[in-house]
């Protein structure tokens, strides 16, 4: 679970038990999207949140996007795309 002032929580589907409460920093109205073993946050201050999948809780990076982000992000064919309040962004990893 994952609500608008960033807690993240994680249960045991089996038993119900919380497994793992976090918190990822920031306001969000995006909800979060998953790929490749990582979740991936975006917030209203303009920073993407990228967090291992599965507890305990790890944060892989924090990489500001420098607009306001309200929406949620789309992945297709390894391509993040995030609508700002001044545009699209897309992402993507290049290889060398």
């Amino acid at each position: 679970m994952f609500n608008n002032n960033g807690i993240l929580t994680a249960f045991n589907a089996e038993t119900g038990e919380r497994i793992m409460r976090a918190r990822v920093g920031g306001a969000f109205s995006g909800s979060p999207v998953a790929a490749d073993g990582r979740l991936y946050f975006t917030s209203e201050d303009g920073d993407i949140f990228v967090v291992k999948a599965g507890a305990p809780y790890q944060e892989i990076a924090k990489n500001p996007v420098g607009e306001v982000i309200m929406s949620t992000p789309a992945i297709s064919n390894g391509t993040m795309y995030i609508r700002t309040m001044g545009g699209v962004v897309a992402i993507r990893e290049t290889h060398k």
